[in-house]
């Protein structure tokens, strides 16, 4: 019985952009696992693919990501080389189990969500803040939360601590990743589909990983850690620690560091 799981993030904590490839060199071979509409997205390093196939066999492989569930789906490396059991998707919203959404989380879920503003009445709240002049496009997460893509030549002027008490005081929480701009509900976040799982699955650890400030709930809460470098997230917990090494060669670490701790943990105690 498999009782250790890897839960992780994937953007920028798995899988990188060639925008962030070009901003943290990588010496190690690397492989295309997104296209959309015959246009490359996103890679992943050789290595880390290997490492995921290692704990996939041992453990429990579980991506935890704000991508909706068509976005993931997207990432090739998922159908043809590695089929996580399961996978958690729109930032927690949703749980799938064979590709198919778990009934009893989408239940628990959407009764957590009636705690806090519904997404129209914050994407019209949205429209009527000074930052809305700089958004080039609106879009919803399967009805469960929304995301801004910014203009590029504004993304420095966001005053972003203020939006999030703005968001804090109508129970959602906001994340600036890249060019994107998050506002999701408070009740939904990727922890607590993990606790879940953890729970479902009867795991004694849980491995977690990701970058940004909406991995946070993730990462300190599994029994053990980890946070690239380049990470958001360390700019508002700094007691986290950090890998010592930057973009893709951040996910090759974490994931080693998963391999040596899983077989570590497995090792019989010598009395």
């Amino acid at each position: 019985m498999k009782t250790y799981a890897f839960a992780s993030d994937l953007d920028r904590t798995l899988i990188y952009s060639h925008r962030v490839l070009d901003q943290y060199a990588y010496e190690g071979e690397y492989d295309l696992v997104e296209v959309l509409d015959e246009r490359p997205l996103s890679y992943m390093s050789v290595a880390t693919k290997k490492s995921l196939q290692t704990i996939h066999q041992s453990g429990w492989f579980i991506p935890v990501t704000t991508r909706t569930t068509a976005q993931y789906e997207r990432i090739t490396f998922f159908e043809q080389e590695l089929k996580p059991e399961y996978a958690v998707t729109t930032n927690g919203g949703c749980i799938l189990h064979h590709g198919k959404p778990l009934e009893d989380w989408q239940a628990i879920v959407d009764e957590r969500l009636r705690e806090c503003m519904p997404v129209r009445e914050m994407l019209r709240a949205i429209s009527e803040l000074p930052v809305a002049a700089w958004v080039k496009r609106t879009r919803t997460a399967e009805g469960r939360f929304l995301y801004l893509m910014m203009k590029e030549e504004y993304l420095s002027h966001i005053p972003l601590a203020e939006l999030k008490l703005w968001g804090e005081e109508r129970g959602w929480q906001v994340s600036l990743q890249g060019r994107k701009l998050y506002f999701i509900p408070q009740p939904l976040n990727k922890w607590d589909a993990v606790a879940f799982l953890k729970d479902r699955l009867q795991l004694e650890y849980v491995y977690g990983a990701g970058d940004s400030l909406l991995d946070a709930g993730l990462i300190r809460q599994s029994d053990m850690g980890f946070a690239p470098r380049h990470g958001e997230v360390l700019d508002f917990d700094p007691e986290l620690e950090p890998t010592a090494a930057s973009g893709m060669a951040a996910a090759d670490e974490i994931t080693a560091s998963v391999i040596e701790q899983m077989m570590n943990a497995k090792k019989p105690s010598i009395r």
